[in-house]
Parts: C-alpha cells; structure tokens; sequence
C-alpha cells in the first residue's frame, strides 16, 4: 500500500468508524467512499498538523522512526529496543479486558503482513514535521563504580569481580597447544568435550584460576556452575584446525604446530577467524538448562549468530565497560540477526510437555541474550578479547524463574552472572579493527646465571608464568630454581621451525654476564643438527624375492629413476611414485604382492 487512499481502503467499515469517531467534528456516514473520503480531508496537507498534535510524544516518535525509514517501515521490537516504551494503537478498553477502538496512531501506520508502514505520500509531510531521530547509540563507561559493587547496589547485594583477560589469554593459547603437543588432553570422540580428568589439568595450567571456583558449594538449587576457561581451550583448539583427535587425546595439526612459534596474539586471532565459521559444535548447548536442543531443526546455524555478535564487538568502544544488557538492546534496536531457535515449542525446561519456552513472554531473553552472554564469557574472554565484571550466577536473572519448570533453578546459564565487558586492544586486534598488536611490555621478574655447564639458575626473585612457559620448551626442571638445557627438547623444537634466538634473548636479558660460549654453542649445534634432515615423503619398502632381482629392476632405466636400493634384497618407492614403478615393473615381467 503506497498511497493514503489504498492504506484507508484496506480497513473495514468498523476501523473507519472507528477511526473518524476520533474527531469531534466528524459527521456520522455509512458509506464506505464517504467515510475513506473524510478521513482523507482530516489527513491533507492542511488538516495533518492538527492530527499530528492528537499523537502523544510515545506515537510521533514511532511515526518519525517510520517517516525517515528508507521503505516507512515501523519497527515495534527494535522501537521498543530503543526507547523502552511502545506506542499504542487503541484507546483503552473500557471493562479493562483487550483494547479499545482504534485511535490516530491508525493513520499514520498502516499493519500489512505483520508489519507497520507509513504510506509514501505522508513521509515528507512527516518529515516536516519533526527533525529525523536520534541514532540509536551504545552507552558505556570509562570506569566501574567503585571496584567490586555496581552503582546503585544496596549492602546485601553480591559482589562483582573484574577481571583483565589479554595477559592470561597470551600466556594461555601457548601453554594449551604444549598441553595437546604432548597429548596430555583427553577429549569425547562424540562431543569433542573434555572430560573431568582433563578439566583438572587444563585448570592447572591457566595463568589463573578459572572464573568460577569448581569447588565452591552450590546453593540451594544444587546448581553447578562449572568450569569455562578450561571447556573453551580444547573447542577453541579444534574448531580452529590445531588440535586435531590422536585416538581419544588432542594432538596438533600441522598449522598447530606451527602455530607453537608464532606471535600468541596472531595465533588469537586466527582461531577467533576459524571459530566464527566452524560447524564442529553449537556453544549454545553449553546452556545445559534447556533441554530438547540436539534434534534436527531446533536451533538455527550457528555461524550467522557467531558473525553478528563478531560485528556488534566491532562497535564497542575499545577500553570502555559495555554493560552486557544494553549491549543485547543496542543489538534488538539495531535488528541483529541473532535468533536462536527455530523451534521454541521443541525447546523446554524440566519436562516438554509443560516447560515449552515457546510460553515465554521475552524469547530474547531466555535464547539470545543466553547465547549473546556464552559467547563473550566463555570465548571471548577466554581469547583476551573483552575483559569482564561478573558476579555469581546465581539469582543475578531470575526472569526465567516465572516459567513452568524454571522455579526450583537458581541459573539458567553458568554465564548469568556477567555484568559488564570491555573490548581490550587484543580484541581490537583480532576483530581486524587495529592492523598491529604490540604486547604490554614486562619488566624482569627474576636474575638468571646461566653457567658452562648449560644449567639456569634463579639468583633473585622468580620466574613468571610466562618465563617458566618459555623455558620449558627448551629446558628440564631440576629444582624451583634449577634448569639445565636439554638437548633432546631443543632439537624437538628447532626440527618444528622454532628458533633459539627467543630463549636466548630471554636469558642475556635476565643474566648480568654474557652467555657462556659453551651455551652458544649448544645453540649453534642444536640449530644445525636440529635441522639436518628432512622429510620428502612418504615411501613404500618393498622386498624382492632375491639380490638378482633387485639389482635388475634398481638398474633398468624405466624402474631406476623410480626407486632406490636399501640393502641387498630391498627398494624404496616414494609414495607419489609408487603407481607409476608398479606398472613399469609389470612390464617387466615383476608383479608386487601387498
């Protein structure tokens, strides 16, 4: 409906009725051209700004929104979004139950399909009318009201905890993919999860305690929180093609393996760049709360909900505290595409029979805010891109609690509790919003001897997290404050690209006297013989049946080119050959049994 004629049209009798009773002045007519003929009267160029003035503040907004629209179209979700309140469309009902007639509202925007729209011919009219409306815009802050408490909150309120994520997050992704190089993590060959044995080692290894203690004692619901950080690592790993299944243990792939000697903050940003795009798991399953989420078509694909949560990081403020509730209305306001789930009826709590959430009166709240709150605690976080203000999970969104099923919970999501996060400048990096990342730079924690003897000792102070990361790939512990340089480690870790340039610069930095010659040395013969063979590929060995044999196909010119000899009664085939040397050696007369 383009014009004001064929919106008026379109309405019965009765709404036109309806509509006209809506001014004083209007006379009682019965036939239908009559009464689209006076309504239009009312709505022509001189008549609009009185109509315009019928409209409460509530409904111009909602008719602006529409009149500087590039279709006309009026939003009521993102509206309501944006100003938190929602024009109305009737007068109130007089027995207090549903509504009542239609009011002016009506003639401004017109329901077609499910939607509103403010015909063509009444945009610029409106337009004149008022200024164009204030662009929806993301309120944060410079700083959390006083570390710990959020503004407002009375003494009995919980706590909150701020944590800085970048620093862990460097330290981290290095020390996960040394953990699955020496196949020390054991993984579902189903849900590629780790189970309760590789959630204590992975929890031993992070820069710091997960967000949540494991241990703590649960409330009164008897609900776990459970871990995060040492869930995300191993699904991080795998979506991003490092780690790869070994058997029921994570091995690295040969991109992780090279990943072992790049930049942690490049290596961050390339599994955040896989992870938007992998298929391998849907992280909203993590909401383990709501059940009937593993059949067919319940939920939606899930990595255009990873890229819209990507593209709204995009927009907040680097180093400024988001809250994480304005951030899902600055999204419904802006009509990101986040929807969750397909099926809503199929999605239940407790029982399917009467904990459909499909009953719920805010499907944002329970799906989409649930996921939005997912992935930015236990991914983004994880990976150092946002920094986090949390408190506990429990009772921190007790909406849900209204539903059948959701009374005797105290969380929906172990994610509940995060309040607040702000984008760190490796998140920046790694959302392609700065072209480079130069990492914070830390002063020596510690003073280092290094002796003849290849053996590191700790003189003052002690190693980092970081320092003892570093020097476990080249050295073996003996004590807290002993190491000595291992050969065998250093040799492992030249032959897969890395170089000792790195420990080296990291021990003249902590030792007042230059290096031993005998410890450069050590680093000159592991570089070379680190690197003294190579592999070309695979081969097949084959045996022949006696020396004359295998002297004469190693020697004809269409099977010599093709093989080479290993030991009297021996060939060896390069694999890419192999096709290529049987048919020549048929041809002699030489059949290969397997």
């Amino acid at each position: 409906m383009n014009t004001l004629p064929e919106a008026l049209n379109s309405l019965t009798n009765t709404e036109l009725k309806q509509l006209l009773a809506n001014f004083s002045d209007s006379k009682k007519v019965l036939r239908k051209d009559m009464m689209v003929a006076a309504l239009l009267d009312d709505m022509s160029e001189t008549g609009l700004p009185r109509v315009w003035a019928m409209l409460d503040p509530c409904q111009q907004l909602a008719v602006c929104e529409a009149a500087y629209d590039a279709n006309g179209h009026f939003d009521a979700t993102r509206f309501a979004a944006k100003y938190d309140q929602s024009p109305r469309f009737y007068h109130p009902a007089r027995s207090g139950y549903g509504h009542g007639p239609m009011n002016v509202l009506n003639l401004f925007l017109f329901e077609h399909g499910g939607t509103y729209q403010l015909p063509a011919q009444l945009r610029l009219r409106v337009a004149a009318l008022c200024p164009a409306p204030a662009p929806n815009a993301l309120a944060s802050l410079a700083a959390l009201p006083e570390p710990g408490r959020q503004a407002g909150e009375d003494d009995d309120e919980m706590p909150t905890t701020q944590r800085n994520t970048s620093q862990d997050a460097l330290y981290e992704v290095i020390a996960m993919l040394r953990m699955v190089d020496q196949k020390l993590i054991t993984v579902s060959d189903k849900t590629r999860m780790p189970g309760t044995a590789a959630l204590r080692a992975i929890e031993g290894k992070l820069a710091s305690a997960d967000f949540y203690d494991p241990m703590a004692a649960c409330d009164a619901s008897d609900q776990h929180i459970g871990a995060i950080r040492p869930v995300a690592w191993p699904l991080l790993l795998q979506a991003s093609g490092l780690a790869e299944l070994h058997g029921s243990k994570l091995g690295l792939t040969p991109t992780g393996i090279k990943a072992l000697q790049a930049p942690p903050a490049d290596v961050l940003r390339g599994i955040w760049k896989k992870w938007l795009t992998s298929t391998m798991f849907d992280e909203f399953n993590r909401v383990d709360a709501i059940k009937g989420q593993k059949a067919k078509g319940r939920l939606t694909p899930v990595a255009p909900r990873r890229a819209s949560i990507g593209q709204f990081l995009q927009r907040c403020p680097t180093a400024r505290w988001v809250d994480v509730d304005e951030l899902g209305r600055f999204m419904r306001a802006e009509g990101a595409p986040l929807a969750v789930a397909a099926d809503a009826w199929s999605l239940y709590l407790e029982d399917p029979n009467y904990g459909a959430l499909a009953y719920t009166d805010d499907e944002w709240d329970i799906f989409e805010q649930r996921y939005l709150l997912c992935v930015l605690f236990e991914y983004c976080a994880t990976l150092g891109m946002v920094d986090v203000a949390y408190a506990s999970p429990h009772n921190a969104r007790t909406h849900f609690q209204a539903l059948w099923g959701g009374e005797g919970m105290s969380f929906l999501s172990r994610y509940d509790g995060l309040m607040h996060v702000r984008l760190t400048d490796l998140g920046a990096y790694c959302l392609g919003l700065s072209p480079t990342y130069v990492p914070p730079s830390r002063a020596a924690s510690c003073v280092l001897s290094v002796s003849a003897s290849l053996q590191i000792r700790v003189t003052q102070g002690s190693l980092s997290a970081e320092d003892v990361l570093l020097l476990e790939n080249w050295a073996s512990r003996d004590s807290a404050d002993l190491w000595h340089l291992d050969r065998e480690k250093t040799v492992l870790a030249v032959e897969r690209g890395q170089d000792t340039a790195q420990l080296e610069a990291f021990l003249q930095s902590h030792d007042k006297q230059p290096l031993p010659v005998q410890v450069e040395g050590f680093f000159r013969t592991c570089n070379k013989q680190g690197k003294a063979m190579r592999v070309l590929g695979a081969s097949v060995l084959i045996e022949c049946v006696d020396a004359d044999t295998a002297d004469l196909i190693a020697g004809h010119k269409d099977t010599a080119p093709l093989c080479m000899r290993a030991g009297k009664q021996h060939l060896v085939v390069q694999v890419k050959h192999d096709a290529r040397f049987r048919k020549a050696a048929r041809a002699l007369g030489y059949g290969i049994r397997e």
